[in-house]
């Protein structure tokens, strides 16, 4: 049996008894991946020169919807009204794009969208358009750097593997170039409170 097929079943194996669930990462791209999702889906309404409610998601202008306090901020699904808007029940009122003005975005495409946000939101190489609190403020904290650090749970087994960032109620540890979202509460005080600093750190350095 060749060396990498065993390094790859004793890694699924390692994962699988410390009860992380394993999935593929890929890079969304905005004008690939996510434009294509606003065209399909919203340029009823934001698009083509409408943009109600002062979103316009223009491939010529999304920049501007992107920031601190805006429709989308970089790093922060929960802040991101357009990602809560379409993330909402098919019942619900606010839900994007309303009845009768488009179909609604499909799981895929919405899990899509968050990967896009979660990654910092940029669009091609430019960045996104700072507000002027951002541009006057060249002192604010810098997020944390990812830690390279033993994990246990509450099981007391450990894993190697590097903390890139919290989601909510999850740590992103990341292994071999793949990441993995743990349970925080199934860790052990130790590492919890490692996590917890993390997370405090990085949304004070965030918009």
């Amino acid at each position: 049996m060749h060396w990498k097929t065993i390094l790859m079943k004793t890694h699924l194996t390692f994962f699988a008894a410390f009860g992380l669930a394993t999935f593929t990462a890929s890079a969304v791209e905005y004008e690939a991946d996510i434009f294509p999702i606003f065209k399909s889906k919203c340029s009823k309404c934001h698009m083509e020169g409408s943009s109600k409610g002062g979103l316009a998601l223009d491939l010529d202008g999304i920049t501007k919807e992107i920031g601190s306090s805006k429709a989308i901020v970089p790093g922060n699904t929960e802040k991101s009204d357009i990602f809560e808007k379409v993330s909402l029940p098919d019942d619900d009122g606010d839900k994007m794009p309303p009845e009768g003005k488009g179909t609604p975005m499909s799981a895929g495409e919405i899990a899509k969208l968050k990967e896009w946000i979660e990654s910092g939101a940029q669009v091609g190489s430019e960045k996104p358009e700072m507000t002027d609190t951002e541009e006057k403020s060249g002192d604010l904290p810098k997020r944390p750097d990812p830690i390279d650090g033993n994990w246990t749970n509450t099981s007391g087994k450990t894993i190697k593997a590097t903390l890139v960032r919290v989601d909510g109620d999850k740590a992103i540890l990341r292994m071999n170039g793949k990441d993995f979202p743990y349970p925080i509460s199934n860790l052990n005080p130790d590492s919890r409170k490692i996590i917890n600093e993390f997370a405090d750190a990085w949304k004070k350095a965030s918009p």
